[in-house]
């Protein structure tokens, strides 16, 4: 996030690119929207179709081809290849941002390096990212796929028939569809039999029933019956079989009637596992382990809302997950969580639950102090302390955030569990209006500095360039209508450092934006 120089370099993508980028980013590679399962099935089925044509040519089936869909099968082939290429594309144009990652390498080179060399270097640090994911196995299967839109290499017929491996990539959608399967696997089985067995048995009883009368050309023989029986029972009834004596007729109302609330019972269960597989991630008992660099917000209280209402106002989750764990049902909040915003419901002191919203993984934990019926603000804040010490032993390098009810209580994280980001719950409320009372209009002032556009902004200083003292920072970041307040060093805070403060790359700067319009 270079916030200093995003003035200097306007050429870079604009918000409105950014937007979009996320959005294809979503539908593309994040595993947990909704619009990428939905992308899935899409790009399943034009898998599945368009590799038709491949294997029976590769098979060398014995079956001719009309010429018109022959003709169809190589367009829809040419027009799926060119679709997964596109697709490429822009998997490989939204999986990192270049924009950020050219500024962070032009901006780490040398000040007096000419400026083609920064140039080049920002160059290579944007397209690491990008090569990198180039490697992994996916994008390798992405790339093999592709590879018959050169046509000298469609003789490879090999190459052709490799497309059906990008079925590995989408295959949540699949797990989607059996997971549902498998929850009702025991009642789908029971289902199942009783439906083939009433099939056969009535099948073989009108076989022996029109065998009997004569009707020997049309059911002759056993595989015949069940045939009919198959035809008939889905309701399609073809009429190249049919009975013809009056007690066949009847046994085949009888099947007919049975095998309708048979096949009805199937799709009901089917269509009940299906719908409840939606409640349950609806009520947010579903795993979401695969979740990497995210927010996990632990507990839910007046805090919490706070803090997703403005994470929805500035759009971050659209740009990374975030998951709140918490024992308030969904139903009971006061806000409308967006799609992008997953609900997990279930107690945050309780490791497995930490787990299946890939804890481990976090980049930004929050633990606010959630009120239960009967506990006191010690209690409260003793499961706060375990959340934080499960977390910090689960993931030690997430930045974690915690609320406390009871300001003794505050020593505990900071000096035992090692908490630097420590909010006691009221006081810097108290403080501020106590601060009005003695300066009036100060909280107008507090408010515009933690304004969520135009308020302090955080930012490491090897981000910026380089600089040696804070002086030179400051006389550089004046001209770029910043004013730098605090350096940060170890998780320490040193406020308005002298000019001949001496800077490290790995600090951050405080900068607050000029309040004048530019």
């Amino acid at each position: 996030m270079d916030i200093v120089l995003k003035k200097r370099r306007n050429f870079f993508p604009k918000k409105r690119l950014k937007t979009i980028k996320i959005w294809v980013y979503n539908i593309l590679e994040n595993q947990n929207s909704i619009y990428n399962q939905l992308y899935n099935v899409f790009a399943l089925f034009l898998i599945i179709t368009s590799t038709i044509g491949v294997f029976i040519e590769l098979l060398n089936l014995e079956i001719k081809i009309p010429p018109d869909l022959k003709l169809f099968l190589d367009d829809y082939e040419e027009i799926v290849l060119w679709f997964f290429v596109v697709e490429y594309v822009l998997r490989w144009w939204a999986i990192s941002d270049f924009s950020h990652d050219f500024n962070r390498g032009f901006n780490k080179a040398e000040c007096r390096s000419s400026t083609i060399k920064r140039y080049w270097c920002g160059i290579k640090e944007g397209l690491k990212p990008k090569f990198q994911w180039m490697k992994t196995p996916y994008a390798i299967i992405d790339l093999i796929a592709i590879l018959p839109i050169i046509r000298p290499l469609r003789a490879i017929r090999i190459l052709r028939v490799l497309r059906i491996l990008k079925v590995v990539r989408y295959g949540t959608a699949i797990k989607s569809i059996f997971g549902a399967l498998k929850e009702e696997a025991y009642l789908f089985g029971i289902i199942f039999t009783l439906l083939v067995l009433w099939v056969v048995t009535f099948s073989q009883v009108v076989y022996i029933v029109e065998y009997h009368y004569g009707n020997q050309e049309m059911f002759k023989s056993m595989w015949h019956a069940i045939y009919w029986g198959v035809v008939t029972i889905s309701t399609v009834g073809f009429g190249d079989i049919h009975p013809v004596s009056d007690i066949g007729r009847l046994i085949t109302t009888i099947m007919i009637s049975g095998g309708v609330i048979i096949v009805a019972t199937m799709t009901g269960a089917f269509s009940a596992a299906l719908v409840n597989r939606l409640l349950v991630l609806k009520e947010g008992e579903l795993k979401m382990e695969n979740l990497e660099k995210h927010i996990v917000i632990c507990g839910w209280n007046e805090t919490a809302e706070e803090i997703v209402e403005q994470i929805i106002s500035m759009r971050i989750d659209k740009e990374k997950p975030v998951v709140i764990v918490t024992n308030v049902p969904k139903k009971e909040f006061e806000i409308e969580l967006p799609r992008d915003i997953f609900y997990k419901k279930g107690d945050f002191i309780h490791e497995h639950n930490l787990l299946e919203v890939g804890i481990d993984k976090a980049e930004h934990v929050v633990i606010v102090a959630e009120r239960e019926e009967g506990l006191s603000e010690r209690n409260i804040d003793a499961r706060t302390a375990l959340a934080a010490m499960l977390v910090k032993n689960l993931n030690p390098n997430a930045n974690i955030y915690v609320e406390v009810l009871l300001d003794e209580d505050a020593d505990i994280f900071t000096n035992r569990i090692n908490i630097k980001e420590i909010i006691i719950h009221g006081q810097i409320i108290g403080k501020i209006m106590f601060s009005s009372i003695m300066n009036p209009g100060a909280t107008t002032l507090m408010k515009a500095l933690v304004d969520k556009e135009k308020g302090i902004q955080k930012v490491q200083v090897g981000d910026i360039g380089k600089f040696e003292t804070f002086g030179s920072l400051l006389n550089f970041a004046r001209q770029h209508s910043y004013l730098p307040i605090a350096i940060e060093r170890n998780g320490e805070n040193i406020v308005n450092p002298p000019d001949s403060f001496k800077l490290e790359d790995t600090d951050y700067v405080f900068l607050i934006p000029s309040g004048v319009e530019q």
